[in-house]
C-alpha cells in the first residue's frame, strides 16, 4: 500500500523486492530494483535526479545503510522496524516506542482515506494467503518470514 500512496501522492518510487514481486511493483507504479550487493548503485541507476526520501518497510540493515546513503536529510528516513541502530541514526521511527505513533487522531483520519481509495478502486489490498483461524500460528511464521507480497488474512 505504500507504493500505491506515494504514487497517488506524485512521488517518483523505486521499490526494493526479489525480482518474482517485480511484475506487481510496475504494475502498482514503481520501478523495482533487486535487494542485496550493488543495491545503492542500482537505486542510483534507477534514480539519477537523487533520492529525497526513504521509507524502510523491511527493517534490515542494508535497507538503513542504503537510506542513510542516499538520502541527505535524515528526517525524511522512515522505517517501520525499531533496532539499536535505527533508534541512534535520526530517522523516524513508527510505531516501536514511546513518541514513534503517529496517534489516534491520525489513524482515526487515515483509516477512513484508506477505506474510501479501496472503496473507489483507487487503492488495491493485495492478500497473499488466507489461513482458516485453527492455522493462525502457520500464519505467523509465514509472515515472519517476511516474503509474502501481500497480506496474510485469518479467516474465522
Amino acid at each position: 500500500m505504500g507504493v500505491q500512496l506515494a504514487v497517488a501522492a506524485g512521488a517518483t518510487v523505486i521499490a526494493t523486492a526479489a525480482e518474482r514481486n517485480h511484475a506487481l511493483l510496475r504494475e502498482l507504479g514503481a520501478t523495482p530494483v533487486v535487494y542485496g550487493p550493488g543495491l545503492a548503485d542500482r537505486v542510483r541507476a534507477a534514480a539519477p535526479q537523487g533520492v529525497s526520501a526513504a521509507v524502510d518497510f523491511a527493517g534490515t540493515d542494508e535497507a538503513l545503510d542504503v537510506s542513510l546513503e542516499l538520502v541527505a536529510d535524515r528526517t525524511r528516513i522512515a522505517s517501520i522496524a525499531g533496532s539499536p541502530r535505527r533508534a541512534t541514526a535520526g530517522i523516524k521511527l513508527l510505531g516501536y516506542g514511546p513518541g514513534q505513533d503517529a496517534g489516534t487522531e491520525v489513524r482515526a483520519a487515515a483509516r477512513g482515506e484508506l477505506v474510501d481509495r479501496v472503496g473507489s478502486g483507487a487503492l488495491r489490498v493485495i492478500v497473499d494467503t488466507t489461513f482458516p483461524l485453527a492455522e493462525a500460528a502457520k500464519a505467523h511464521e509465514v509472515g515472519l518470514a517476511g516474503h509474502a507480497p501481500g497480506k496474510l488474512v485469518l479467516i474465522a
